[in-house]
């Protein structure tokens, strides 16, 4: 078990690597994790957090991200899960059929929950969900919508359900399971809010018989460093979506991006004022097509060496939304010099 006396200015970094170097990182006592964006579901033979998404790259060198840690992580794998921790948070992942996919959010929550409750990580942080047929209609609700209930379900038993919930990410995939990772630690962070929007936890039932169970955004206050992660945002406002078109809806993410920002600025001293400032952003896109006019608009209204960008190939839980934006502060500024490197 890690020492939890041990401190660092931050207990993680996330970066985008050349996706060469994946076996090489692979074999790092450092490595947390390594996720991979490729045509075809893929989970290592070994206990390692290294496994594929089916949400292809849309351009540019094959990335992978890559999770690190300052310190040897200590690795587990049982009971279909794979988990890397070190003193200070527990990177977890695990799969499950996606068929039913209302039992397999249940079930995969259920397990979950499992974890934190039997482990000294209680906190969830952060999590994403990756899943096919996103908005196939079964048994009468969409498939996001069956998701949202069985999730419901199992984080309905955390105590105050709404003031643990994490941020969070919901896209289609383009086959394999429901892929779910997260990022707990030992205490909690700060819930952010858009002051643009309604809590997703409190949607009318209208998008689902249950409200998508996630915060907007959450800020972590390391020993040195801030943290804040951004969940998947799109072009909502209130509750409802806004646009029609690509790049109008491009123009809200990236307001309500900055209103995030903005809020954990304001109420919480974070020291970064705006989405040019964050670390990392994921870019899902609906069609490749849109892969040209997206990435030329973001090149224009960020400036150079801001925030390192991937863009994939995914589904966004609405059918009128076209993309969504994912983000991530580490306190450390702009990294894309770093991702850079990595690439050569």
């Amino acid at each position: 078990m890690p020492d939890p006396t041990h401190s660092a200015p931050a207990p993680f970094a996330v970066r985008y690597i050349n996706a060469a170097r994946r076996d090489e990182l692979a074999r790092d006592p450092h490595t947390l994790a390594l996720i991979g964006f490729a045509d075809a579901p893929w989970l290592s033979a070994d206990d390692t957090c290294n496994f594929d998404l089916v949400l292809p790259q849309l351009a540019g060198t094959p990335l992978c991200e890559h999770w690190s840690s300052p310190t040897p992580v200590e690795r587990i794998a049982r009971d279909g899960l794979r988990i890397a921790r070190n003193d200070d948070i527990l990177f977890a992942s695990l799969q499950l059929p996606a068929d039913d996919i209302r039992s397999s959010a249940h079930a995969i929550y259920d397990r979950i929950l499992e974890l934190l409750d039997d482990s000294a990580y209680p906190h969830l942080l952060r999590v994403w969900n990756y899943f096919p047929r996103i908005l196939d209609v079964e048994d009468g609700l969409e498939r996001y919508q069956s998701f949202c209930v069985g999730r419901y379900h199992a984080l309905e038993m955390l105590g105050e359900f709404e003031a643990a919930l994490p941020a969070a990410s919901a896209l289609g995939s383009h086959g394999g399971p429901l892929n779910v990772y997260l990022l707990a630690a030992r205490e909690p962070g700060i819930q952010i809010e858009n002051p643009r929007q309604i809590s997703a936890f409190r949607y009318p039932p209208r998008y689902s018989p249950r409200s998508p169970s996630f915060a907007r955004a959450l800020l972590k206050r390391w020993p040195e460093r801030d943290h804040l992660y951004i969940s998947g945002t799109a072009s909502i406002v209130g509750h409802e979506s806004r646009h029609a078109t690509l790049l109008p809806q491009l123009e809200e993410i990236l307001t309500n991006i900055d209103a995030l920002i903005g809020e954990a600025h304001t109420r919480h001293g974070l020291s970064i004022r705006s989405i040019a400032e964050l670390d990392l952003l994921k870019v899902y896109l609906r069609e490749p097509a849109l892969l040209e006019p997206v990435r030329d608009a973001l090149e224009t209204r960020l400036p150079a060496g801001a925030a390192a960008r991937i863009y994939l190939h995914a589904t966004v839980c609405r059918s009128d939304l076209l993309m969504e934006i994912e983000g991530l502060s580490q306190g450390t500024g702009r990294t894309l010099k770093e991702s850079a490197a990595a690439v050569k």
